[in-house]
């Protein structure tokens, strides 16, 4: 990390200066959002045309949308076979590109790349993909784990930003941090991954290709296997993703998306009943699901007009394929993940997601109409904060900027756990009508403004699921991180900045932990394990967010965190070690008592290893105590990496443990001379 000074007072403001370039024709400007607008002259060409409807204002960047289109929103013109024979010609003619640019993927348009250039990035690091020779070769994901999947990137000077600012003085400004206005320096290579049980799509640029997935019609999953695969879904998912409203769920009429989602989940934390539970016949039926469920949202993508409803669980859909890909395919399905979140942003916001569900008056004319209504608005709501905690946690671990604002979302914090997991409509009257007593409700932006002041009451606040607080503890996370950032830049730490976060979190812990303080870590949270990441992320600085890396994968991940850990000579001659010991030592402790961590959520990995790097610094050194919480004593690196191997190991069924064991071979070979090459 940087070194910094520490200013009483914020700087004083500088001349404005133009720190943004275009690469291509070396023009200069003040903001970010000017460069990208600019950028976008030079996305177009004469190759790249833009294709119009015949019967309508539309325009497309490909035929195949255009004629999806055309069969879809003017079936009567369907007849008109040489209308659309002669339009085909026209695109052949229009849209032909000399051989030396010619390419497989589609022009991505700048309304197609969204608030932030990923897809751009992305497509480049495929052309580089399609380029290399031997990429077939690598037939097996798992034991083609890339070392570093992320994209670098070279440091720009901006104007420092910080959501803790927007929030004090009350303005809605789409933060961004500066180290991340940068530029990829190399695209990443892909791995091929034909080889997947079930996939049939060929290699990785299909992922973007403009052929979509194609829904296999003949392939249906078994009522057996769709009762196994849900069960399991709400048993080991649905505590880190609690959208869903189980008491209610019917897979008879559930958006097929939605099902297929789950179970591609669920099928990670089980064996395919119809297959005898035979082992590896889980994962099999997960990547199964996995393709057709893709393949029917591919199918969907031209649907503008969609209700509430409908939109909520396309979003449901994405977020659990994003999760799937990013957490449990890892590598380079990752591409196809941080693809589809942007797409999940976009239609969140088209769709009224930050806004709570407004009801008919005639729509509840019973208890078990006001029941449902209030089923669809909460499952609306956590809907909205899952879509926000995927988002702030994709800022904190890939350092890939934040597409939504917490100004944005209008929603009060979620009911009670209590209160949705209520059985019936009888027994969540009664709650509800205990929880008028608690006092008027208060919107999320609210609540975290209180947060941050000083002189507010928060036992005023009424009671909220835990699932808030982890929103809450992400949103102070990301703020931290912001605050690394423009330091790293500036050279200076105002105190001014990190005092109200300090502050914030202490006032915070009271309501990560509903078992006390001093709780068996095998009750924790996901909240309080957010809560102890949150005060490890205040005290010590990501290097590679300081660094300015942008990853794009777990894989990167935990490798950046194994070669890029703090030195122990900056923890001990800082002074951090004494700051962060006590959070280290509670990931440690959780870390061994979690003998089953099957309900556990796929981040809290990148959260454990991390303070797991920074008690192996410390005990490489021989600092006192370092490891010694779970028995490995001072100076004793064979003992830390034996006991790593066993914590982690429970967790390899899954692929970020695998990768956890890769990174610990890593770590042995750096201290065992018999092995170093």
């Amino acid at each position: 990390m940087a070194s910094v000074t520490v200013a009483p007072n914020p700087p004083e403001r500088r001349p404005s200066f133009q720190p943004f370039q275009c690469q291509v024709c070396q023009s200069r400007f003040t903001r970010h959002e000017n460069l990208k607008r600019h950028a976008a002259l030079h996305a177009r060409s004469q190759h790249e045309t833009s294709l119009t409807c015949e019967f309508c204002p539309a325009t497309f960047s490909r035929s195949d949308l255009r004629q999806r289109h055309v069969k879809r929103k003017h079936p009567e013109h369907q007849a008109n076979r040489p209308r659309k024979r002669q339009m085909l010609q026209k695109d052949k003619v229009s849209s032909a590109s000399p051989p030396d640019t010619q390419t497989d993927l589609p022009f991505v348009t700048p309304e197609e790349q969204g608030d932030f250039d990923v897809d751009r990035i992305w497509h480049t690091a495929l052309r580089y993909d399609q380029q290399q020779p031997d990429l077939d070769a690598h037939k097996d994901l798992a034991s083609s784990v890339s070392s570093s999947n992320g994209v670098a990137t070279v440091l720009t000077t901006t104007q420092p930003s910080s959501d803790i600012d927007n929030v004090l003085e009350g303005t809605l400004r789409l933060g961004s941090d500066p180290l991340l206005e940068a530029t990829p320096t190399q695209p990443p290579p892909f791995s091929a991954f034909s080889n997947f049980p079930g996939y049939n799509q060929g290699s990785p640029s299909r992922w973007f290709s403009a052929e979509s997935p194609q829904v296999q019609d003949d392939w249906k999953v078994s009522t057996t296997q769709v009762a196994r695969g849900t069960e399991l879904f709400f048993n080991h998912l649905s505590p880190f993703l609690p959208f869903i409203h189980r008491p209610t769920f019917d897979a008879n009429r559930t958006d097929r998306r939605l099902l297929l989602g789950m179970l591609s989940l669920g099928y990670q934390y089980g064996e395919d009943p119809d297959y005898g539970e035979q082992a590896g016949s889980g994962g099999s039926l997960s990547m199964q699901c996995f393709h057709q469920a893709r393949a029917l949202l591919a199918s969907d993508n031209d649907d503008q007009h969609l209700d509430t409803v409908r939109s909520t669980t396309t979003v449901q859909a994405c977020l659990l394929l994003q999760v799937f890909t990013m957490m449990y395919l890892c590598g380079s399905a990752s591409a196809y993940g941080l693809k589809t979140h942007f797409k999940i942003i976009a239609l969140a916001r088209a769709g009224g997601l930050m806004q709570p569900v407004t009801a008919e008056a005639t729509a509840a004319t019973d208890l078990d109409s006001l029941w449902h209504q209030f089923i669809q608005s909460e499952a609306h709501k956590r809907t909205c904060f899952a879509v926000h905690q995927i988002d702030a946690l994709w800022y904190q671990v890939l350092s890939v900027p934040r597409s939504l604002s917490h100004l944005e979302i209008k929603h009060e914090l979620p009911c009670p756990e209590d209160h949705w997991t209520a059985a019936t409509s009888g027994e969540w009257a009664h709650r509800q009508l205990l929880l008028r007593q608690a006092g008027s409700t208060v919107q999320y932006p609210e609540v975290v403004r209180r947060f941050l002041s000083s002189n507010t009451d928060l036992c005023t606040l009424p009671p909220f699921d835990p699932y808030g607080t982890i929103n809450i503890t992400q949103f102070l996370i990301s703020s931290a991180r912001e605050i690394s950032g423009w330091s790293t830049i500036t050279g200076i730490l105002s105190i001014e900045r990190v005092e109200p976060l300090r502050s914030s979190l202490v006032a915070l812990e009271a309501f990560t932990r509903p078992h006390g303080a001093n709780s068996d870590p095998t009750l924790a949270s996901l909240g309080e394990i957010a809560w102890e990441t949150a005060m490890i992320e205040l005290q010590m600085w990501s290097p590679t967010h300081t660094g300015g890396i942008i990853e794009g994968s777990m894989d990167a991940v935990l490798h950046q965190l194994t070669d890029h850990a703090p030195s122990c000579e900056f923890l001990c001659e800082s002074r951090i070690s004494d700051l962060v010991q006590p959070h280290v030592d509670w990931f440690l402790r959780y870390l061994d008592a979690t003998m089953l961590p099957d309900t556990e959520a796929p981040w809290v990995v990148l959260y454990a290893y991390k303070a797991f790097m920074i008690a192996w610094q410390l005990v490489r050194d021989g600092i006192v105590g370092s490891m010694q919480v779970v028995g490995v004593q001072d100076g004793d690196t064979q003992g830390a990496l034996a006991w790593a191997r066993k914590v982690f190991g429970r967790r390899q069924r899954w692929q970020l443990g695998k990768i956890v064991m890769k990174c610990i071979d890593q770590l042995e070979a750096r201290t065992s001379p018999g092995l170093l090459e």
